[in-house]
């Protein structure tokens, strides 16, 4: 009725930031300003890319 859906597919180029995701529980994840469990895949590419 509001107009939002989930999507299957993410795109964590676009959500590697709280405060970029539609959701968020805020209290669990260190608020607005923090990195989103997304940006842990950017991470372990870095380590593994050496």
């Amino acid at each position: 009725a509001d107009g939002r859906f989930t999507a299957m597919m993410p795109h964590p180029e676009r959500v590697f930031r709280n405060v970029q995701m539609s959701w968020t529980d805020l209290a669990a994840s260190g608020g607005v300003d923090a990195f989103s469990p997304w940006m842990r895949m950017w991470r372990n590419a870095r380590q593994w890319v050496g």
